[in-house]
């Protein structure tokens, strides 16, 4: 499988698109000064409130919103950004002792309302919430993780082969780690040498001092340590040995990945490229057209079938349709075919949208129990290689499948649309002719308090045809019942559902 990196900068956007086999798998937007990275951001925050009901407490972080941290967040091993960077728990630790769960205190017994805190970002803003905080800070690199908090040493669980896991513990040892800091092996060190593993937790080490040293001189709230930003973060997270090239069409950037490469990867700087065609980067490799797609409710398949996403508050519901495809030997082997391709796609746009929170799939009814299983371990196996982490509960009888996906940041939609100004997030307006008779009722309490010889009211061109139409003429029983004149004016300025009415001649 080929897989591709291409960047796109200009001056206020950078977007990310990942590609495999030309189709595009995963798409990143930042935007500076509007969609800002807060994930891996590390603060000196003030507990503004403790909330024992909740097991929370509020921290300021010194931004609009306030962050929260939950009891979990305080004292639970400081597992939260190993499960952001999708590793998979830790196997396996330097001494091979289980963690005991222990009944966790009251939030009130660990903080108090002006307490000073050194927090991690582990969460977006999302909606209403502010971001979600622990206190288990972790620094991760491009092979290791450094975890300063916990002793632990841990593999990538994606680390299958035995061997590898052997020799990657024995060159951890040889490192003569400090005891009291503990680190997660991720998965990209997969064939990483001694050198590479010595050179970057020295340069995380050096990291954590620095942290500790600004936090300890700095006044909350403060931001002590600053996340990557998305260039850099690919370069680190996703420039990995399987992707064939990155290309990056600035030239700023391209200088300072290769940097960035010459210290942590200098195999890998043969593979960055820098993009200077007239012809703008994503045009030139058809990535443009397949990002607008993205975006649609509707996700065509190839056998005919299609797929429909409905984003609420609380769920992201997908609807399997068959649609035009039917088929050459019967409706259960039709149903099963196209459930299959949707199985596939379903995973694939999970990834590219950045769904997450709880999923339901309504797939197609099928009859044949192992066809029911087939679906859902095919649906399994493509989002086993998602770096967020899933949990998929088994198909039921009517073809439903309910699922959880991590949820770190806003999804791509959110970050590139606004709620619609004119139907108020619902997707539909009113019917011109339910516009219509709002209007008379508006229009029967307005003549009933004024004395106004005259009145004006002003309307979409469509909605004044509609009730000036000469087979309607619905203002003429009005006129005649309230002895009023009304004049009707035409404004294609104003959105179909909007009404004013005004009066003259008093």
């Amino acid at each position: 499988m080929q897989r591709e990196i291409y960047i796109n900068v200009t001056q206020h956007e950078k977007r990310v698109a990942v590609l495999e086999n030309k189709k595009i798998e995963e798409f990143y937007i930042e935007r500076p000064g509007t969609i800002r990275n807060l994930v891996g951001n590390v603060y000196k925050g003030k507990v503004e409130s403790v909330l024992p009901g909740m097991g929370a407490a509020f921290v300021d972080l010194g931004m609009e919103k306030n962050g929260f941290l939950y009891v979990t967040d305080v004292v639970a091993d400081p597992s939260s950004y190993e499960k952001l960077l999708g590793e998979g728990p830790i196997e396996e630790d330097a001494h091979g002792a289980e963690r005991q769960q222990k009944p966790l205190p009251a939030i009130n017994e660990l903080l108090k309302k002006g307490d000073e805190v050194l927090v991690q970002v582990v969460k977006e803003p999302i909606g209403t919430k502010g971001p979600r905080l622990t206190t288990h800070i972790s620094i991760p690199g491009r092979f290791l993780v450094l975890m300063p908090f916990d002793n632990h040493i841990g593999l990538s669980r994606r680390i299958e082969s035995r061997e590898e896991r052997d020799r990657i513990k024995k060159i951890i040892e040889e490192l003569r780690l400090p005891k009291e800091i503990g680190f997660i092996v991720r998965t990209a060190a997969h064939g990483a040498s001694q050198k590479d593993f010595f050179r970057e937790s020295r340069y995380l080490l050096n990291l954590w001092n620095h942290i500790k040293v600004r936090a300890k001189r700095a006044k909350p709230p403060y931001l002590i340590h600053q996340e990557y930003d998305i260039i850099l973060r690919v370069a680190r997270d996703m420039f990995t040995q399987d992707v064939s090239r990155l290309e990056v069409d600035s030239k700023n950037e391209f200088k300072r990945i290769s940097r960035f490469l010459r210290i942590l990867a200098p195999h890998l700087r043969p593979r960055l490229r820098f993009y200077g065609d007239r012809i703008p980067l994503f045009e030139k490799y058809d990535i443009e057209k397949q990002i607008e797609k993205i975006y649609d409710r509707i996700v065509q398949l190839k056998s005919g079938g299609y797929l429909i996403f409905d984003q609420t508050e609380s769920l992201v519901a997908i609807d399997v349709n068959s649609g035009k495809f039917v088929g050459r030997k019967n409706l259960e082997d039709t149903v099963f075919k196209t459930n299959m391709e949707a199985a596939e796609e379903i995973a694939r746009q999970l990834k590219l949208r950045d769904l997450g929170g709880i999923i339901i799939i309504d797939f197609i009814d099928m009859e044949l129990p192992h066809h029911r299983k087939t679906i859902f371990k095919t649906l399994e196996r493509h989002l086993e290689n998602d770096k967020a982490k899933t949990k998929i509960l088994n198909i039921s009888s009517i073809g439903l499948v309910e699922m959880t996906r991590q949820r770190v940041r806003r999804s791509i939609e959110s970050k590139s649309y606004q709620k619609c100004p004119y139907c108020n997030g619902r997707g539909i307006v009113k019917s011109i002719s339910t516009i219509a008779i709002e209007l008379i009722r508006k229009l029967e309490r307005f003549l009933q308090d004024t004395k106004a010889r005259e009145v004006f009211v002003s309307l979409n061109p469509e909605v004044a045809y509609h009730i000036s139409a000469p087979d309607r003429n619905m203002m003429k029983p009005i006129e005649k019942r309230f002895r009023k004149n009304i004049r009707i004016i035409e404004d294609p300025n104003l959105h179909i559902e909007d009404i004013k009415i005004e009066q003259r001649g008093v």
